[in-house]
């Protein structure tokens, strides 16, 4: 289990699981269903949530689900949005990667947490910008960890990769490292830090981890047949 590297209200926990504690918690991937289950209430007990994660359905989408405005019966899996957010205690924000950037927020007075997935495409179009328009917080009063994910040696893309950030004036030498003609290496932290920064979030660390070259993480990349691990954020 990996435990993020930043400072926050005591109210404020987060978690970020790996291949071996307790493995693959994503229900998609071809694993047997009845495991992931026990592992997701491995996970539970593990890390003592206050109630279950609210589990997404992700798809690269800009879509943020607001857990506080949920309805008590409204399921606790199968929520088709690629960010969650809260300002309740007990609800557990939690989302799946093997490779995409994990990318967790909190204000800085522990009121209001949200969490994040976000691939090239998500952050090209504003799943970062949508998830900060839930805060009542300013975002100078917020504070963003990047965890783990692919890292730019590991990731060359295309054109219609780096197409979409050039509007946007995030695309120099560092953020699309130019390799063999037509391709870059993409580092999706860096491109995460400067949207960020953008919205004006001035505390932002990352894990500095990368899932491809590091075991203790899935990636897609390095094996498409591989599970997930899970980023949580939860207030107490």
């Amino acid at each position: 289990m990996l435990i993020p590297n930043w400072t926050l209200s005591a109210g404020v926990k987060a978690a970020v699981t790996t291949t071996a504690a307790p493995g693959n918690v994503a229900v998609h991937v071809g694993d047997d269903p009845a495991q992931v289950l026990l592992r997701r209430r491995q996970l539970v007990r593990q890390l003592a949530l206050p109630s279950s994660p609210r589990w997404l359905q992700q798809t690269h989408s800009t879509r943020v689900l607001n857990l506080s405005a949920l309805h008590s019966d409204t399921p606790m899996t199968g929520l088709n949005a690629d960010a969650s957010y809260t300002n309740q205690a007990h609800q557990v924000c939690a989302i799946l990667t093997a490779d995409c950037l994990p990318i967790l927020i909190a204000a800085n007075d522990g009121s209001e947490i949200a969490a994040i997935h976000a691939g090239w495409r998500g952050l090209a179009q504003g799943i970062i910008t949508n998830t900060l328009a839930n805060f009542a917080t300013p975002a100078s009063q917020l504070t963003a960890w990047i965890g783990p994910a692919i890292s730019a040696t590991a990731y060359e893309v295309g054109a219609d990769v780096r197409e979409p950030f050039l509007s946007q004036g995030l695309v120099d030498e560092i953020s699309f490292r130019p390799h063999i003609a037509g391709k870059w290496f993409a580092d999706l932290p860096v491109l995460a830090q400067r949207i960020l920064a953008q919205q004006g979030v001035e505390q932002i660390t990352q894990s500095g981890c990368c899932t491809f070259s590091d075991q203790r993480f899935y990636s897609y990349r390095r094996n498409p047949l591989c599970g997930r691990i899970a980023t949580l954020i939860w207030k107490i």
